[in-house]
């Protein structure tokens, strides 16, 4: 699979200022840096520079193209052993055995740390490029960070990403507004967003609409059953997500609206309008209903063929 649609996808960052920002809204206290993707622009590295001039020990650098591997090498060998390269596209294919692997993981020397407070040695860093590619990563590392697994195998991993705005405005719509997303309830579940920054032209060679965006997991996810139970009711629910819930629940299951009377809300709150709570509310006595289906990935599946 061609991977230049991804590429081109990219914030191109001119202005290696920018990292200031990141660093003085960094939590961690460390001296670890990662770098999940350098940037895609004539001579790529700055980001890599940008974050080893700032006082990095290591930066661990994840790039796919061919054609920036030369300037990343020459960063690589000139930073006596503080930048290491890794050729490999994330966002097609995990990355996590490289970097945790037993025996030749690039972070075996960082010791995982207690979830009650932001990891002091690591910060994960990057682009999200504007695609079903970079959604999809984006969505797989937030659940990563409810399950604790992937890189949060080491603890509560802070991140600063680049982002499209319309894929943060999906993150954080409020409720009732239009670009209100199951992902961005999955998100409040499990991280606090910020925006840290946003960009002018002159820090792009393109005026891509790109924000700095500081996520920071919870130290406890807000859930009130399990993220398969509520990824699953969110997933039904929003394919019709300007319809009230009490005409709507059905789609979680033949007969699942006798849940109604079992809910603390009126349910004749339109779906795109319910807060995390109520979601959360909907998903606890929808895992406690004996009828509930016992495969919910297969139940989807079916429903999908039966609307099509």
């Amino acid at each position: 699979m061609s991977i230049r649609p991804l590429l081109k996808s990219l914030p191109r960052v001119a202005a290696p200022e920018l990292w200031q920002t990141l660093f003085k809204g960094s939590k961690a206290k460390g001296q670890l840096r990662v770098s999940v993707m350098s940037e895609d622009a004539a001579g790529p590295g700055q980001w890599t520079r940008s974050m080893a001039m700032r006082g990095a020990n290591k930066v661990i650098t994840v790039e796919p193209h061919p054609s920036f591997q030369a300037s990343l090498k020459t960063l690589q060998d000139a930073s006596e052993g503080r930048i290491v390269q890794i050729q490999h596209n994330p966002f097609f294919e995990p990355v996590e055995d490289l970097l945790l692997h037993p025996k030749n993981g690039v972070l075996n020397d960082i010791r995982p740390q207690s979830w009650d407070n932001v990891h002091t040695d690591l910060v994960l860093a990057g682009s999200i490029p504007h695609s079903m590619q970079g959604e999809k990563f984006l969505q797989d590392l937030i659940m990563s960070s409810i399950e604790r697994e992937g890189i949060f195998r080491l603890g509560r991993v802070e991140m600063f990403f680049f982002c499209y705005k319309d894929t943060i405005k999906k993150l954080s719509a409020a409720p009732g507004e239009m670009q209100r997303h199951r992902l961005g309830l999955i998100t409040e579940a499990a991280m606090d967003l910020k925006t840290l920054y946003k960009p002018g032209i002159s820090h792009f060679y393109l005026p891509y609409d790109y924000q700095l965006l500081h996520i920071v997991p919870h130290s406890k996810p807000k859930l009130e059953s399990s993220l398969e139970t509520l990824d699953f009711c969110l997933r039904s629910l929003f394919a019709q997500k300007s319809k009230p819930l009490d005409k709507v629940i059905k789609l979680l299951a033949p007969g699942a609206d006798i849940l109604l009377n079992r809910l603390s809300f009126d349910t004749n709150i339109r779906i795109k309008d319910m807060t995390l709570d109520q979601f959360n509310e909907v998903a606890l006595k929808f895992d406690q209903w004996p009828l509930r289906p016992d495969t919910l990935h297969e139940d989807m599946i079916l429903q999908e063929r039966k609307r099509k």
